[in-house]
């Protein structure tokens, strides 16, 4: 984790064990738009909030799926 003005940022690798799925899958989603991600120097770094609303954003899918 990288803290930028306050702001809490996570690399792709703590984002990929925090969720339980590959360090490519998390760069897949950025790529897709699915999870806001931006590159600061080299690697791609994802702030807390971005991250919250990604979960947030998976949660409703899943119920949406759970209603049908």
């Amino acid at each position: 984790m990288i803290i930028i003005q306050n702001i809490k940022f996570y690399n792709v690798l703590e984002i990929a064990k925090q969720l339980g799925i590959t360090p490519m899958t998390v760069r897949n989603y950025i790529k897709q738009g699915k999870l806001k991600g931006q590159r600061i120097g080299r690697p791609f770094l994802v702030s807390e909030e971005a991250l919250k609303e990604f979960l947030n954003g998976s949660e409703a899918v899943a119920e949406q799926k759970e209603e049908r």
